[in-house]
């Protein structure tokens, strides 16, 4: 009888002593997209237009629901794999060479290797960052198992090697058995990797993982990474993080979104292992509903960025061009200075438009008629109801209150637009981009110029661009808004160079030391801020929480690496010399340019700000070319608004300045225009 009961005892305790000993195990499981793989449909077939991955995925309801952004810069199917095994990336421009090589899986004993590894070990240790390839099956305890079937590449077996480019353990067998395989692996294995077929054979073992997976254990399913040239973003779905909802991470911010490097740190967290100081990568986490709808807008919407982007600026000064002309024709020298004016104005109205195109997502030539029509308007509504030179106080003041609005809200419609941070290429998901850290500043300075206009150099004045660039380098650079660490240097040295123009006794030895020290106390105050507000932005993850000098030293290298890079790209050297030359004409013939402004100290003080945050923006960013013309290209838009003066539109090149019939003032005899 003691004999039953002891027995009793122990296999009624088995089940909970069992619970408590369970190890923690992943899948990590890759599906191809429904038109991808040798079995998938071909076209012809009605399969062929079956519902997307994204909705095969959201037809789970134990899935949490996301997509991933591949990788940074230029898409490479491997590289997209090979920044799974780092959890950290940069983009594949910082890379020698830039292409991934080719890597070719071949089965050994019971596991596996892939040809040309020590090639792409080769490739990382030319880039300026701390990235260790394979590091994810490196920190396995046991190594990694995988679980392929017949007539494929075997690719996906990538994203668990270790270091040395090895599988510890491989199974290929039947598309039909990839389930019941990856299974039987996790009996030795923490973590497997599993190769699903692809169209409906694909869904079926997918529910099967769903369904047999042990309890407690992780279930991660995404898209393989096509072998296409576009940017990605793949679909993905979890199991096991405790919620059904849209993925994200500290990485994105964003809700339904994630990052290829974020898979490690969720991996090895759940598996109770160590992650490495260098990996950048963020957990996985459940936050907000499931919305597969709002997703496919997303991703349909970042596809078309790029490519409306440049036709729909050279629309505008098209636009301004036919206005021009226009003008010239029906009312000469009068109508020609109303279309410079004009046509200026709608440049400035061009971010503003941007977020409500963005807001509409309208079809491409829609988008280009809102834009430049809807400039070359809203800049001659502004022009007739407020007179020259205080003309761009309202788009001006609009753009700064209508972006910081959206940075509180998360940046849902400027990583939707034509000149935001585009989450497609990975390398910001939220926040304020490069295009915007050029803009925004001299914007704000013109503006402040156009509030201030005839009001001498004060400490009022000092005050105003002081506050307001205070103010708009907190909205740029905390991680919780803007998160651009280089918007910061951009805005401080503008701010410290508008506020020297702006002192009432001139400039001094004193403020220009000040002024030096500007951009990096703004650094400290944005530590600070990140500190005080948990905003876990680029700047406390990657700089503040750098491991010594050496990563401080690889993060200021891949900077000017890819400056570099971006300078000798495409049309940019001839873009970047243009402004160049057109700043050295514009310091040469400052006075014959500006002399309309004379007597305004605040417009001096805003252009001078204007190219100094231009050119710090350019030394303090990876994309400094970029912002050199655009910065200048703003600066010289507002020129031709001041050379719009109404004043010049009376003056003959061989007569003397007759009174502007808008101001009291004339235009001396002596006057450049005069002559």
């Amino acid at each position: 009888m003691l004999a039953v009961l002891s027995l009793a005892l122990l296999f009624g305790a088995a089940p909970s002593m069992a619970t408590a000993a369970t190890p923690s195990h992943v899948i990590l499981a890759f599906i191809p997209g429904p038109r991808g793989g040798p079995d998938a449909p071909q076209p012809g077939d009605p399969r062929y237009y079956q519902l997307p991955l994204l909705s095969v995925l959201s037809s789970q309801p134990e899935l949490a629901l996301g997509v991933s952004s591949a990788t940074q810069g230029r898409y490479q199917s491997q590289q997209a794999y090979l920044d799974m095994t780092q959890g950290t990336r940069v983009s594949t421009a910082a890379y020698s060479p830039r292409t991934a090589p080719v890597l070719t899986f071949y089965p050994e004993n019971n596991g596996g290797l892939f040809q040309g590894w020590l090639d792409a070990r080769a490739r990382a240790a030319t880039a300026p960052a701390d990235l260790h390839p394979g590091q994810l099956g490196q920190n396995i305890p046991g190594g990694v198992a995988y679980a392929g079937n017949d007539g494929r590449t075997q690719i996906e077996a990538l994203a668990g090697v270790n270091e040395a480019g090895r599988i510890a353990r491989v199974s290929i067998g039947s598309a039909h058995t990839v389930a019941r395989r990856t299974l039987a692996l996790l009996h030795d294995h923490a973590l497997v990797v599993a190769g699903l077929p692809s169209a409906q054979l694909g869904d079926v073992q997918l529910r099967l993982l769903l369904r047999a997976r042990p309890a407690g254990s992780l279930l991660i399913v995404m898209e393989s990474p096509p072998a296409a040239a576009s940017p990605q973003l793949l679909p993905t779905g979890v199991a096991g993080l405790g919620a059904v909802g849209a993925l994200t991470s500290a990485s994105t911010h964003l809700d339904g979104v994630i990052a290829g490097i974020d898979l490690l740190p969720t991996i090895l967290g759940h598996l109770g292992v160590k992650v490495p100081d260098n990996v950048k990568g963020q957990p996985i986490r459940v936050d907000g509903p499931r919305d597969q709808g709002g997703l496919e807008e997303l991703i349909a919407r970042l596809k078309v960025v790029g490519p409306q982007r440049f036709p729909t600026l050279q629309a505008v000064m098209l636009a301004w061009v036919a206005l021009l002309l226009v003008g010239g024709l029906i009312a000469d020298r009068r109508g020609y200075r109303a279309a410079m004016r004009i046509g200026a104005l709608s440049t400035l109205w061009i971010l503003p438009l941007l977020l409500f195109t963005a807001a509409l997502s309208p079809s491409k030539g829609l988008e280009i008629l809102i834009v430049a029509l809807g400039g070359i308007v809203l800049g001659a509504v502004t022009d007739r109801f407020l007179a020259w030179p205080r003309g761009p106080l309202v788009p001006c003041a609009v753009t700064i209150a209508a972006y910081t609005i959206d940075l509180a809200l998360g940046s849902p419609l400027i990583i939707r637009s034509l000149l935001g941070s585009n989450p497609l290429f990975g390398s910001r998901f939220y926040g304020i981009g490069n295009e915007l850290e050029a803009a925004l500043p001299v914007i704000l300075f013109i503006g402040l110029a156009a509030a201030l206009d005839r009001r001498p150099r004060s400490r009022s004045m000092v005050a105003w661009f002081a506050l307001s660039g205070l103010a708009l380098g907190v909205v740029v650079g905390s991680g919780r808004l803007g998160a651009d660490v280089g918007g910061v240097i951009t805005i401080g040295a503008g701010t410290a160079v508008a506020v020297l123009f702006a002192l009432p006794g001139g400039i001094t030895r004193k403020a220009v030391f000040v002024a030096i020290l500007t951009p990096v106390l703004a650094l400290v105050l944005l530590a600070v801020l990140d500190t005080v507000s948990g905003g876990n932005g680029h700047f406390t993850r990657t700089v503040l929480h750098a491991k010594g000098g050496s990563a401080i030293e690889n993060i200021v290298v891949d900077r000017y690496q890819l400056a570099y890079r971006v300078l000798f790209r495409g049309f940019m050297p001839f873009a970047a010399a243009i402004a160049l030359l057109a700043l050295a004409y514009g310091l040469r013939f400052r006075t014959r340019i500006y002399w309309p402004l004379e007597g305004r100290a605040g417009w001096t003080a805003a252009l001078t700000g204007a190219v100094a945050s231009s050119l710090a923006g350019a030394l303090a960013n990876d994309s400094g070319p970029v912002l050199i013309v655009i910065g200048f290209a703003t600066v010289a838009f507002v020129t031709a608004y001041v050379r719009g003066d109404p004043r010049l539109a009376v003056v003959a090149p061989s007569m003397v300045a007759a009174p502007c019939p808008a101001e009291s003032e004339s235009i001396s005899p002596n006057r450049p225009e005069a002559r």
